[in-house]
């Protein structure tokens, strides 16, 4: 069968054909396993991972009673209303006490940058870049553990923006899938910046901040310190008991006392217990028993009289008795008794003096930190009016919406890659190709970062009309190529060569870069 298939020269032309088939079919296999694992590195990595290490877009965080509800002004001027009874653990169940609810936002190029929020839409099999008319992420913990949205119930946020245009669409982002859900519209509320919007009043959150509770603790620790200190002064500071002599037409008792148990009267000998004038039903035949037992602790008056109980049998007898003395043993208990008090005046001097240097010192510290909380509100409350100045112009605009989930929420317009120069391009810095993945560009006529992979890029485009950044990061380090350098890109062949720049300030935060790139 097979040596007559092979003799036809009709069917070895289809051999061949087939060969070519197969061929062909590998090499389509192959590109496409290529594009996947491109694929699989560019999401090998978190969706969301900040570029540069110990920078990021910091959470305020706010304290939020479960079941009342409230509306939260932030420092931005946005707003979140949160209703009543709004929140649920993971089983459904109605949270009761304290929330803790985290919110941050972000409004430009450098926002979206260090908190490495990916800026990029796919929508049928085209990558879409998001220019952003502002974003907000928000959660909420109890006891560290991450809370939900009851599901008959809707969080409504005012975020501030400085876009009012219409052409923006709301996004979730779905960090499952790791794309942007569009949800629709969200409204636009443009009102005029008067004078009365100028001077509105901003919800301090400075008292849900980090450095604030650190305040409180430290103002906690030094009240415990101030507690432990006075203890401390306290101690042996009992005032001795003055000793009082026995009334002849009184009747008393000869008891042994455990000076451990009553210390206050093992300092006097020929102790006796006189009956009190309280005990109306006492009897004088109580005299002639022989008591098995007698027990005596604290009566009526602390340290001026003594509960005495008598046993026999299951006969029991209580009285008020008060310690006193006869004779000799008064004398003697009268001149102990001036020596134990000169000693404890002595005592009680040094203690008012301790404690008034204790007081002194705690309120010296107390004065610190609480200085350092008016520094913190009043440094809270300048970023909050440049931040609210920084994102009003001539007009005031709040795009809001409301949502049933937390999670990151960006309203956005899906646009196209800037067109105007395309090439590949090669980053490169002392002329060595620059190792970098992500590669960022800012064009300022757009509130959007534009993301490329790789160097080289071989996609490389844009715009020659706007101002342009370029930045990408290199094992932590910071390079960009300046707008100036946009000028002078030269495309030979379809490639350019980008020379970046090394930045070398290490940024503690956003506004620092804000600062150096002149954004």
């Amino acid at each position: 069968m097979a040596d007559s298939f092979f003799k036809s020269k009709k069917n070895w032309a289809v051999v061949i054909a087939a060969s070519i088939a197969v061929v062909a079919s590998v090499v389509v296999l192959n590109k496409k396993s290529t594009k996947i694992a491109e694929e699989k590195n560019e999401t090998a990595r978190p969706y969301i991972h900040p570029p540069l290490a110990g920078v990021d877009i910091p959470f305020t965080i706010y304290k939020v009673n479960a079941v009342s509800g409230t509306k939260l002004t932030l420092k931005t001027g946005s707003s979140i209303t949160i209703p009543e009874n709004a929140f649920v653990d993971e089983t459904g169940k109605h949270l009761t006490g304290e929330v803790e609810l985290r919110c941050r936002e972000f409004h430009d190029p450098v926002d979206f940058f260090v908190a490495g929020i990916p800026m990029t839409y796919d929508s049928a099999g085209v990558r879409y870049h998001f220019e952003s008319a502002g974003m907000i992420e928000i959660a909420a913990y109890q006891n560290n553990k991450q809370v939900s949205i009851a599901p008959e119930k809707s969080v409504n946020i005012e975020l501030a923006s400085n876009y009012k245009s219409t052409e923006h669409n709301l996004y979730k982002l779905d960090t499952t899938k790791n794309n942007w859900s569009c949800l629709g519209k969200d409204k636009v509320i443009v009102t005029k910046n008067n004078t009365e919007n100028k001077n509105e009043k901003q919800v301090a959150a400075v008292q849900s901040s980090k450095a604030y509770e650190a305040i409180e603790e430290q103002k906690t620790v030094l009240q415990k310190e101030k507690e432990t200190q006075l203890t401390s002064a306290q101690k042996n500071m009992s005032e001795p008991v003055k000793p009082v002599k026995a009334i002849n037409t009184k009747y008393n008792f000869n008891i042994d006392v455990d000076v451990n148990e009553f210390p206050e009267l093992a300092i006097y000998k020929g102790l006796l217990f006189q009956v009190g004038d309280e005990n109306k039903n006492f009897n004088e035949s109580s005299y002639n028993v022989v008591w098995d037992d007698a027990s005596i602790k604290e009566g009526t008056k602390k340290g001026e009289n003594y509960l005495l109980t008598l046993k026999k049998g299951a006969k029991k007898y209580s009285l008020i008795v008060y310690p006193v003395f006869e004779g000799k043993n008064y004398e003697s208990a009268k001149k102990i008794y001036q020596e134990k008090y000169n000693k404890y005046t002595v005592l009680l001097d040094k203690k008012v003096e301790d404690e008034k240097r204790i007081e002194a010192e705690y309120q010296t510290k107390l004065a610190a930190l609480k200085k350092q909380e008016i520094a913190l509100k009043n440094k809270w409350e300048e970023e909050s009016k440049q931040e609210f100045n920084r994102l009003t112009a001539q007009e005031k605009i709040k795009r809001t919406f409301a949502i049933n989930s937390f999670g990151i929420y960006n309203c956005d317009h899906a646009m196209p890659y800037p067109k105007g120069v395309s090439c590949i391009a090669n980053l490169t810095v002392d002329d060595k190709k620059l190792m970098c993945y992500d590669i960022f560009l800012v064009d300022s006529a757009k509130n959007a970062l534009f993301n490329f992979y790789k160097n080289p890029v071989i996609n490389f485009s844009f715009d020659p009309q706007s101002k342009n950044i370029l930045w990408t990061v290199e094992n932590g380090v910071l390079y960009w190529l300046k707008p100036e350098q946009f000028n002078s890109i030269q495309v030979r062949e379809g490639k350019a060569d980008l020379v970046m720049n090394k930045v070398d300030i290490k940024f503690k935060t956003a506004a620092e870069i804000k600062a150096f790139f002149k954004l």
